[in-house]
This record gives C-alpha cells, sequence and structure tokens, in this order.
C-alpha cells in the first residue's frame, strides 16, 4: 500500500490526526465496540461481545471476548477500566477521545469479573456508544501501559494491542510495516501475512506507484493529498485495474490562531481573519472547485449556507462589506497598518495550496502580512501544540458527521486542536447542554446557538473550506465498504485479495 505522512504520535489516546497517528497504530489495537466495516452505520462488538444498559441509561455493561495482549496475556476486566481512566486522566492532552470525560467519570468504571466490566455515565448520552465505537477510542493493556510516560507512549515498540497486525518497523521516510497476529482472537483473520506502507508524500510519485501497479492502493485509503479528479483520471489511466475512492465533504481546511500571543490574543484580529477570508477563492482555486465554504459543523448538518449567504458578511459573493468590516477592526485593536505574522503549514496538498491562496488574498485584501512556513505533517502538529506561531493550518477529517465530534476536537480543553484552550462560558454550556438533550429538535436549538456564536468569528478557529477526500483501491481487493467519514474502519483485519476476480463494469470502487 501506499502512504503519504511519516507517523507522528503512535498512542492514539493523545494523538490525533488520521495520517501520523490513526493509520499507524490503529490495526494494532481494537475498541469495546467498533463501527462494522462492511455496515460502517452499525455499532457492532470489538473486544466486547454482548452489553446491557439499564432502565435510565446511565450504566452500561460489557461482557468481553476470550482475546489476548500479543504478549499472550488476556485481555480483561481490569484493561478496559485502565484504558477509558487513562483517556479521561485530569489534564492529560486527548486528542480524539477527550469528549469521554463528558460522560464518564474517572475512575468510576467497575469490575465485576475479569470478563465483565460495568461503565456508569453521568446522565443518558444518546451520543455516548456512537463516540465510543470510534477507531480513536483504543483499549491497552494495563500491564504495559501503566508504566509508561508519554513520550515513551508515542514511541512504535512501548504499546502492545490486541488488534490483527503487530507492529513490524518503521523506516522515516520510507515505509512501516505490519505482520500478521497468529493470535489474533477473530478467526481467520486477517487475510493477509503483512502490510508494507510505502511513505510518498509527492502526489506524483505516488500516483506513478499507483499507475504502475506497485502498490495495491492508498493504505489511507481516503485523505485530501489524493485529490478526487486524480483519483477518476488514475482509474481511466490504468483501464479500471485501480478504483477511485471520493468521499465528499468529509473534511477541511481550516486555520488555529494562537490566542495565547499577539496579535491573535485580541479578538477583535481573530474576527478580522474570519471576515477577511475569501472561502469560495480558495476552493476555486485550491481545490479545482470540489469544496464547500466553511461551516463550523458538516454541511447542512447545522448551519444553512442559503442564511449565510444572505445574513453573514463572511459568505457573501460581494466581498466589500465584510473587507471594511475586517480593516476597521484591525484598526481598533491597533493595528491600522495590518499585521505581520508566521503561519506554521503541512507542506503537502490541499494545505499547502491553500494557504498559498489564503495568505495572498488577505496579504492584498485586508493587510494580513503572513510568512508561510511549510513542515512535515508530523512536525505541523508538534509546531501547533507548542504555540511558537501565530498560525497553523492542517486538513482535518471528522470522525463521526454527528456534530458533537466537532465540538469533542475544537472547543474542550486540553486536546490538541485547541492548544491554547479557546474558551467560551456559552459554548462551554450549550455543549453541555446538547450532550443531555433527548429531544433532537432541542439539541438542534443548542447547536445552532453554538453556531451562531462561532460564527461572530472570536473563536480560535476559523474553518476555509470543506473538501473532498480520495483515493484508490485495485479492483481485487474484496469487501472495503466505504464509511461515512475518512477516520472509520482503520484495522484492515476484514479485507482480501482475489487475484481472480472479473473486473466490475461499474465505475468506481466495488466491494
Amino acid at each position: 500500500m501506499v502512504g503519504n505522512s511519516n507517523p507522528g504520535f503512535w498512542d492514539v489516546h493523545y494523538g490525533g490526526s488520521l495520517n501520523t497517528t490513526l493509520m499507524p497504530s490503529s490495526p494494532r489495537f481494537n475498541q469495546l465496540v467498533e463501527y462494522n466495516p462492511v455496515s460502517p452505520t452499525e455499532i457492532i462488538g470489538d473486544l466486547a461481545t454482548t452489553w446491557d444498559v439499564n432502565d435510565d441509561g446511565t450504566e452500561f455493561t460489557f461482557h468481553l471476548n476470550e482475546a489476548t495482549w500479543s504478549d499472550g496475556q488476556p485481555v480483561t476486566a481490569e484493561d478496559i477500566k485502565f484504558s477509558l481512566d487513562r483517556i479521561t486522566l485530569p489534564g492529560a492532552q486527548r486528542a480524539r477521545t477527550g469528549f469521554l470525560r463528558a460522560f464518564y467519570e474517572h475512575q468510576s468504571a467497575e469490575v465485576v469479573d475479569d470478563k465483565t466490566v460495568k461503565v456508569p455515565l453521568k446522565f443518558p448520552a444518546p451520543t455516548f456508544m456512537p463516540n465510543l465505537a470510534s477507531d480513536y477510542m483504543k483499549m491497552y493493556p494495563k500491564h504495559i501501559a501503566e508504566d509508561l510516560t508519554q513520550e515513551e507512549a508515542n514511541q512504535p515498540e512501548s504499546l502492545i494491542g490486541s488488534g490483527p497486525w503487530l507492529f513490524g518497523g518503521w523506516q522515516k521516510d520510507v515505509s512501516y510495516t505490519f505482520d500478521r497476529n497468529p493470535t489474533y482472537f477473530k478467526s481467520g483473520r486477517p487475510f493477509f501475512d503483512g502490510i508494507i506502507v510505502y511513505l510518498i508524500p509527492d502526489t506524483a510519485r505516488r500516483i506513478a506507484a499507483l499507475q504502475a501497479g506497485q502498490v495495491l492502493g492508498t493504505f489511507n485509503p481516503f485523505t485530501g493529498v489524493n485529490r478526487p479528479e486524480d483519483m477518476a483520471i488514475l482509474e481511466e489511466q490504468t483501464d479500471g485495474q485501480m478504483r477511485a475512492l471520493i468521499l465528499p465533504d468529509s473534511g477541511f481546511e481550516a486555520y488555529f490562531l494562537n490566542n495565547a500571543k499577539p496579535p491573535f490574543d485580541d479578538e477583535r484580529v481573530r474576527q478580522a481573519f474570519y471576515l477577511g477570508l475569501d472561502r469560495d477563492l480558495g476552493i476555486e482555486r485550491a481545490v479545482k472547485g470540489f469544496g464547500t465554504p466553511g461551516t463550523y459543523f458538516a454541511p447542512g448538518v447545522v448551519e444553512s449556507m442559503d442564511d449565510l449567504r444572505a445574513n453573514n458578511s463572511a459568505f457573501a459573493e460581494d466581498r466589500t462589506a465584510a473587507i471594511e468590516q475586517a480593516k476597521a477592526l484591525l484598526a481598533e485593536a491597533g493595528y491600522p497598518d495590518g499585521i505581520k505574522v508566521k503561519m506554521n503549514t503541512r507542506n503537502s496538498n490541499p494545505t499547502l495550496p491553500a494557504a498559498e491562496v489564503a495568505s495572498a488574498q488577505l496579504r492584498r485584501d485586508v493587510g494580513i502580512d503572513i510568512e508561510i512556513l511549510p513542515n512535515d505533517l508530523a512536525t505541523t502538529y508538534a509546531v501547533m501544540r507548542d504555540g511558537t506561531h501565530e498560525i497553523s493550518t492542517v486538513g482535518t477529517g471528522i470522525i463521526l458527521r454527528d456534530p458533537a465530534d466537532i465540538l469533542n476536537q475544537f472547543y474542550l480543553q486540553d486536546v490538541l486542536r485547541n492548544p491554547q484552550n479557546w474558551q467560551d462560558d456559552r459554548i462551554d454550556e450549550l455543549i453541555d447542554l446538547q450532550n443531555r438533550a433527548i429531544d433532537q429538535r432541542v439539541r438542534q436549538d443548542h447547536l445552532q446557538e453554538i453556531a451562531d456564536i462561532l460564527h461572530t468569528g472570536k473563536s480560535h478557529l476559523v474553518v476555509y473550506f470543506w473538501g473532498s477526500n480520495g483515493g484508490a483501491l485495485d479492483y481485487r481487493i474484496r469487501n472495503f465498504h466505504t464509511p461515512p467519514t475518512l477516520q472509520q474502519v482503520h484495522k484492515w483485519d476484514h479485507v482480501w485479495f482475489d487475484p481472480d476476480r472479473e473486473q466490475p463494469a461499474e465505475s468506481g470502487y466495488q466491494p
């Protein structure tokens, strides 16, 4: 298979990047429950065989499979309790798992016996199980993980799992590998002896490897660096041997403004950036029209684009009012001649082209002069976390289309994508209210109010545009079913290779 980025943080509780954390780590681990890889909207057991829920929905009892860690030790309820408590450890950075703190009180799980664990919730929560099934909610062995520092846990050799694959090795800028776990508890899986993921950041070389049949597909399998239009052309050029995978509006390009240091510690400057950004131009030039202007939630889920076009100058086709407002806010904040800032940027498509379009446009229209400093993906996240630049930008894929996923990733405290812990009292209150809402109409009202606050432009995050993610698989790879988002179904234990398959007549990848 082919990938595009070196691994960064191997600890899936800590790291939050699809390319640098989930892809290299997910195949080694299991969750309690998972999204069914052949019916990806359905939640099924993973380490759990079954589960019971009490009458008021405040306690889940999970019954475990007979599984072992890769060192031969059995997976027990103590490991599950440990993992839940590790995820919710107070003050620990949790990129995509921090949501659990809203529902589960640290150290409150009860071990009933070796194969049974009770998990109490703070309140009935309809979004608990959909989030628990996330690929990031991995279970770790207590006897290994409890003695690791965070730095040690982020190294590939430190943690072990119960999953279908064992870590084989990693050579920076070359490849990482997996070996089949011979003691995997799901009988007969996985179907390959091993996987080699060649790391090719250059788009042309990556496509050439796919064209030549040197690899069987993209390991991601969806990512923004593989443009949908390139994948469609690849299918034509290989006479249908490589099949295009395209997932629309599945991730977004966004700007993380460092609200802890000048000039973005002033909310008026953040508002000026939000107003000054021409989202339609970014879509036109950076992703060739394959995109949707930057709503805070997945397009069509909360915000109405018609309403934003009509009532928010940042989204209006006529940019005059937005530019005037942005300049006035900069002057009011003490920057009548504009500002100069440094941008920490991922050095690949579509993030770098988007940053180039945005920086030129903001310099011209508003006087925000941006120096772009490209980095590989792992370094981009490290710099963003450390807060050494005024702006960071990196494409982000959502885990779930449910709005709670956005709130969990970007607006909780001590999460990777809120590195300087921006906070708003009313948003905090609304996040809690929407978590508790059983009536979906009530929840939608809370979410709309959150969106209205975010569209004042005062937060640390400015969404540029939503884009499509692409990939490709050889048509002889069987049983990959496209999930709702690019962050799901990443254990690669359910697919196989059928050398005798007849090429399907339909275009695109067919399972």
